[in-house]
């Protein structure tokens, strides 16, 4: 005998083509494994018993990295048990939080790894130690550092564009068979029309620091890192605990889905990873200025004369 059918636990519905419970154990190894790799680097960085502002930087990004991509773990995990029939309208609001947690985890550590090669550049071993072998790594350092600062802002368009696309569907489901209010049909593109004016603003802001700062050493700022920590940690900490609410509450609350409770879930997902990204974006490290070596500094050594006192002057 085949088992009864269930409405929508897999959260499959609206016509979308898309479950929420169904991709949720990926999304969660996926998030487990990022964090099981930020934590390995972090240990590796504390290993090395160095310290510069670049690392202090590198390790407070990969500190709410982990916070972030470990919650979310455990949020998508939430996600995965709620298999209660017709419960598609709090399925998908939990899929909503706990993309966006990704997202924010996502560009937090991809930042931190443009600001581990930037320490690795900062110190010219081979300009110290005059080894023209060495010295050219730092080269091939600062090249790779600056690919994937470039990368950051690609990556940042991206997730911008995948989160609007995911608040986009959750509108349509849970307003399928009501009307759709007035807000619905235009925060999606609104959203990426106004993330993309400011990220361009900033990069801006940011080219121009960079030629007024040009030649000086490659420090962060003092107040970004800090607001993007904030806010990462915050968003996963406030993210986790209105999953926990919303999949405490009976499923009767979320059908259909109050328009309240829609707009707040759109609103939160969709601003709150805002400053933080931006704050990353106009952090992100510059070139280090090269600090020639005992060589470059002083030319090639001279030739040695012949002494006029040795054998030949006889």
């Amino acid at each position: 005998m085949a088992p009864p059918e269930v409405s929508a636990p897999d959260g499959a519905c609206a016509g979308t083509g898309w479950s929420a419970v169904a991709s949720a154990p990926a999304n969660s190894q996926l998030a487990g494994v990022l964090a099981g790799f930020v934590f390995a680097g972090f240990v590796m960085i504390l290993t090395e018993r160095r310290t510069s502002p670049l690392r202090t930087a590198t390790l407070r990004l990969f500190i709410a990295g982990f916070i972030v991509l470990a919650l979310d773990s455990y949020a998508f995990s939430l996600l995965t048990g709620d298999v209660a029939e017709a419960a598609c309208g709090r399925v998908w609001t939990e899929s909503l939080i706990a993309s966006g947690m990704l997202v924010v985890g996502a560009v937090a550590v991809i930042s931190g790894m443009s600001w581990l090669l930037a320490s690795y550049t900062e110190v010219q071993e081979g300009a110290a130690t005059g080894d023209p072998a060495a010295d050219g790594h730092p080269e091939a350092m600062q090249a790779l550092e600056r690919l994937l600062r470039r990368s950051v802002y690609g990556i940042t368009v991206l997730t911008v564009l995948l989160l609007s696309t995911a608040a986009h569907d959750y509108v349509n489901v849970v307003f399928a068979g009501r009307p759709t209010p007035w807000w619905a049909s235009w925060v999606s593109p609104l959203y990426v029309l106004l993330v993309g004016a400011a990220m361009i603003t900033t990069v801006w802001r940011r080219q121009r620091r960079e030629a007024r700062r040009a030649g000086e050493p490659a420090t962060p700022a003092r107040g970004e890192l800090p607001i993007a920590f904030t806010c990462a940690v915050s968003y996963a900490v406030l993210g986790t605990a209105a999953i926990g609410v919303t999949t405490s509450t009976p499923v009767s609350a979320w059908n259909p889905v109050p328009e309240a409770v829609a707009a707040c879930t759109v609103g939160v997902v969709l601003i709150m990873p805002v400053p933080t990204v931006l704050a990353l974006i106009h952090a992100m490290p510059r070139p280090a200025a090269r600090v020639p070596g005992p060589r470059s500094a002083a030319g090639p050594e001279p030739a040695p004369t012949p002494d006029p006192e040795g054998p030949g002057a006889a």
